[in-house]
């Protein structure tokens, strides 16, 4: 899915990290540690927490492997709610309807925020704002 070029505002709002108490919680797992918390503050720390490995690349990390989590639902409402992109929740929302397991619903997810950030880093780029 396209979305829309963001507008100056959406795009800042988008790119800045939040308070302790608008941050989105998510998990990694691992086998030696057990489930540790993960706070994200901002969309960028989101896109770069959700990594999706494959099973063998998972089995490879051995103890140190280490898999990802956050409620795919959670994401969406923070997307709408903490930073106000409805465009880009609807279309999480979309990929959560579309996905049959984790996978193959985090992997449009995080392909669909790469693309809202890169616009919004365009836009700031293009107005002259770092």
């Amino acid at each position: 899915m396209k979305l829309s070029q963001p507008s100056e505002e959406l795009a800042a709002r988008l790119v800045a990290k939040v308070g302790y108490e608008k941050r989105l919680v998510g998990v990694r797992m691992t086998p030696m540690a057990g489930v540790l918390e993960f706070p994200i503050y901002g969309l960028e720390e989101a896109v770069n927490f959700l990594q999706v490995d494959s099973f063998e690349e998972v089995l490879a990390g051995g103890p140190r492997a280490s898999i990802p989590y956050v409620d795919p639902n959670a994401l969406k409402r923070w997307v709408e709610e903490v930073f106000g992109d409805t465009e880009l929740a609807e279309a999480l929302g979309d990929a959560i309807e579309e996905g049959t397991n984790y996978v193959e619903t985090i992997r449009p997810i995080k392909g669909l925020m790469e693309q809202r950030l890169s616009q919004c880093k365009a836009v700031l780029e293009d107005k002259g704002v770092n």
